[in-house]
């Protein structure tokens, strides 16, 4: 069976899939310099292969699998988590991020700092650490690694869930919820897009569980994944992906 990395190599040209809602992966009407952290990545990847890059920018996970079935896009670079249920239709490479369940919480919920302390220990630093609190209350997208995790995790407390994240963080300034909860890059993007929220919220950021951000490949195509995965490996190997992951993660450079 041939693999499509032999067609892609053949018509010369890579088209990868990104997501078009969440910066900054892949930012819409970019700044110069800063198209987008998966952007980046997909330019040096054609580069490697020495093709020409198309984008097709989608937005569900099932949008990525039924078109890299279809042929229509050969490989989806889209801040994309990975999980079982999705590995049974597409194959993922090696993560080329590590992301975690993380919250933005409002600063008077916690409890204050003991007085007279020299040195400022802030005790609440990940999700983990609120499980000594009562009354909690969340907001987070609906159907995600985050959900899942605060129904296992804060079962107990009162949850609620929203179909975008916007939403979501609506109804943690509104005051309906104590947390916002969503991945730590996009809480950490929030911050660099919204700074003045770090006046009122602390981001809860340290790692409670490891999630994957991956590229997705066609299902058993393992040249073309031992390919993409010796790409990855020698960026972060070299320090490229780290440093995208500052550029865009730490640095407002790409805020409009």
């Amino acid at each position: 069976m041939s693999s499509r990395l032999d067609l892609i190599l053949s018509k010369k040209e890579l088209v990868v899939g990104v997501n078009r809602v969440y910066e900054p992966f892949y930012i819409q009407d970019p700044k110069e310099g800063f198209p987008g952290f998966d952007m980046e990545l997909a330019k040096l990847y054609a580069d490697y292969l020495g093709v020409a890059l198309k984008v097709k920018p989608l937005k569900t996970f099932r949008q990525f699998s039924d078109e890299i079935s279809a042929g229509t896009i050969d490989i989806a670079m889209a801040g994309m988590s990975t999980d079982l249920s999705r590995g049974k239709t597409v194959t993922f490479s090696d993560p080329y991020l590590l992301t975690t369940p993380a919250g933005l919480i409002k600063k008077r919920s916690l409890p204050p700092e003991p007085e007279g302390s020299i040195v400022t220990t802030r005790t609440f630093k990940s999700l983990e650490d609120l499980a000594v609190l009562n009354a909690l209350s969340f907001s987070v997208r609906s159907n995600t690694t985050n959900h899942n995790y605060l129904l296992r995790r804060f079962g107990k407390n009162q949850i609620y869930s929203y179909l975008s994240d916007s939403i979501a963080i609506d109804a943690l300034i509104n005051g309906n919820v104590i947390c916002y909860v969503a991945d730590s890059l996009y809480i950490l993007s929030l911050l660099q897009k919204q700074p003045s929220l770090k006046a009122n919220y602390v981001a809860l950021v340290n790692p409670v569980m490891d999630e994957y951000i991956s590229a997705a490949l066609p299902l058993n195509d393992l040249v073309f994944a031992d390919n993409f995965n010796f790409f990855v490996k020698e960026l972060k190997r070299t320090g490229v992906i780290e440093g995208l992951r500052s550029k865009y993660f730490l640095g407002n450079g790409w805020v409009k």
